[in-house]
C-alpha cells in the first residue's frame, strides 16, 4: 500500500503517527478541521483494542508486513468509547462506514467454523445449533432403532 508521489514512494500505512502528528501541532493547515481526529477514532473503530483477537491479528500484520512497514502506532491507539463509535459523530468518514457496516450485516457464514463464531444474532446461532444437535441425534437413534429392529427380526427368524 504505497503509492508513488513526484519525489518517490510514500508509504500510506504510518497514517496513525502522522494523524498524531497532525493534532499535536494546531497549526497544521493540511488537514480540515476534525479529519485527522476523526481518522482516528475511525481507526479505532476498525481496529478495537478491547478485543484480544483483534489485537493479536493487528500484532501479526504489523510484524509481518516489513515490506509494507504497516504503522506499529496502529496498536496503540487505544480504546473508543461508546459515544465516540456512533455512526452520527462520523462527518469524513460516515458514508464509508455505513458501506462497511452493510457488508457485514449482510454477510453470512459459510462454514462451520464461521457459524460457530458468527454471534451478531444470538437467536439464529443457537437455533442452529439447536438444529444440528437435533438433528445429529435423530440420525443416532434412527441407526440404534434400525440395528435394534434388525437384530429382533434376526433373532425371531432364528427361534422359531
Amino acid at each position: 500500500m504505497s503509492c508513488a508521489g513526484s519525489k518517490g514512494t510514500t508509504n500510506l500505512p504510518t497514517v496513525a503517527a502522522r494523524l498524531t502528528g497532525a493534532l499535536l501541532s494546531f497549526d497544521n493547515p493540511i488537514y480540515p478541521d476534525g479529519l485527522a481526529e476523526e481518522t482516528l477514532q475511525t481507526l479505532k473503530l476498525l481496529l478495537p483494542q478491547s478485543d484480544k483477537k483483534s489485537r493479536l491479528w493487528l500484532g501479526h500484520q504489523i510484524a509481518s508486513s516489513r515490506p509494507l512497514q504497516l504503522d506499529h502506532c496502529l496498536a496503540r491507539l487505544g480504546p473508543s468509547r461508546s459515544h465516540e463509535r456512533r455512526i452520527e459523530n462520523f462527518f469524513y468518514w460516515h458514508d464509508r462506514l455505513v458501506i462497511l457496516k452493510q457488508a457485514f450485516d449482510d454477510s453470512s457464514p459459510k462454514t462451520l467454523q464461521q457459524w460457530w463464531h458468527d454471534r451478531r444474532n444470538p437467536v439464529q446461532w443457537y437455533t442452529f445449533w439447536v438444529a444440528i444437535i437435533v438433528f445429529v441425534m435423530t440420525l443416532f437413534f434412527g441407526i440404534i432403532q434400525s440395528v435394534e429392529g434388525a437384530m429382533q427380526v434376526y433373532l425371531s427368524w432364528n427361534h422359531t
